[in-house]
């Protein structure tokens, strides 16, 4: 995924009273309205829901901006559920394990990873910065993307075969590894993010697809997302941002579908089987982590009032799961996102994306301090892996 910057400037007052569940499932998160703009958060609903259904855009879908402007429509407020986690406060133990520094002499920030398997993984950053590794990053390889754009998103669905894309409608694949790269040009100049289940099959997350290895692209929809994550061929999530709030899209055999309307901004999505998710994001009303089980209902799982952001997600297993913030601390779970607790890197920079390719390792990557600048790159290894 690329990044998201984070947000601020939170000047909604809190709820007041009256509460609506949202999805099918009795354990849904209560929904705490504002009043008295329940009738305005109610169209706004069926405006979101309609927008999605008839994929047919109502308003510009971005990332969280920069400088959010204030919205005429009242957010979304949820209460936490009884078993969210409502603060950093640790409530678990973190996941046993070091993080380690592989690389910084890199001129460029990085903002995004993908690893096919533990050994071979790609991390893309700022005018075209393309680096790989064959040898779970003992060393990185500097590649040939042929583009001086930023790259802002990367999926590697084999160790040879890895698909990049920028903001300014290129879409970049290679099929050595990352040592040489060719370009498409996208009638669409922000896919900002791309999910490749095979070395076939790829999703944008503005709504382009392959099936036949990036032979040709088409816009299958209008999707406008920020981030996209496939599973399986046949199944896709995706997250976006409107009108204030974020949205979790599904697809399966058919078209994308509504799944969830949070009052947060959303960044990033990971699955680690059709059914299991992870979304994570936030704004100027706060940040939000959610969890599905069984790819329809999203539960949240911890939220903060605090006018912070979360990147990206990556999950190790389907217990151990790492989110980033743009610092170098991470927020960990051990226990399918039920709670979350804030891990010491021992790093000096700023983390923005992250892939963990096996139960035991994930790769990060990011910004090195001010004073020096350029990217950094940092690998997880598990206790039991050393």
């Amino acid at each position: 995924m690329g990044v998201r910057r984070r947000t601020t400037g939170d000047k909604f007052p809190p709820p007041l009273r009256g509460r609506v569940r949202v999805g099918g499932s009795p354990n849904s998160l209560p929904i705490a309205w504002q009043v008295p703009s329940l009738y305005i958060a109610i169209v706004t609903l069926v405006a979101v829901t309609g927008a999605v259904l008839t994929d047919a855009p109502r308003w510009p879908f971005k990332p969280a901006p920069l400088s959010p402007q204030q919205t005429d429509v009242m957010p979304f407020d949820p209460a936490p559920s009884a078993d969210a986690t409502p603060s950093p406060t640790a409530t678990s133990a973190p996941p046993s394990g070091r993080w380690m520094l592989q690389d910084n002499a890199i001129s460029a920030s990085l903002v995004d990873i993908s690893c096919a398997d533990a050994s071979h993984c790609v991390a893309v950053g700022g005018a075209g910065t393309i680096l790989s590794t064959a040898d779970a990053g003992n060393s990185w390889n500097m590649g040939h993307s042929g583009t001086s754009h930023p790259l802002v998103g990367v999926g590697c669905p084999g160790p040879a075969v890895c698909y990049a894309v920028t903001n300014f409608g290129e879409l970049l694949k290679t099929g050595d590894a990352g040592t040489t790269w060719s370009i498409s040009s996208l009638k669409n100049p922000t896919p900002y993010a791309i999910a490749c289940p095979t070395i076939a099959d790829c999703v944008t997350a503005d709504g382009f697809e392959t099936h036949d290895g990036g032979g040709s692209w088409q816009q299958a929809s209008r999707l406008g997302a920020v981030n996209v994550a496939c599973p399986a061929s046949s199944h896709c999530y995706a997250v976006r941002n409107q009108i204030g709030h974020g949205v979790i899209l599904g697809k399966s055999s058919g078209g994308w579908t509504l799944q969830a309307v949070t009052p947060y901004f959303l960044n990033a999505v990971i699955c680690t089987s059709v059914n299991t998710c992870v979304a994570a994001g936030g704004g100027e009303s706060g940040t939000n982590i959610l969890t599905t089980g069984d790819g329809r209902n999203w539960t949240v799982r911890q939220h903060q009032a605090m006018q912070q952001t979360f990147f990206d997600v990556g999950c190790a297993t389907a217990d151990v799961c790492f989110v980033v913030d743009g610092t170098a601390n991470v927020l960990a779970t051990t226990n399918q996102g039920q709670t979350w607790s804030w891990q010491s890197t021992g790093l000096v920079g700023s983390l923005y994306a992250i892939s963990c390719p096996a139960s035991n390792s994930c790769f990060a990557v990011g910004s090195g301090p001010a004073a020096t600048g350029g990217g950094l790159i940092a690998r997880y290894q598990a206790e039991m892996s050393r």
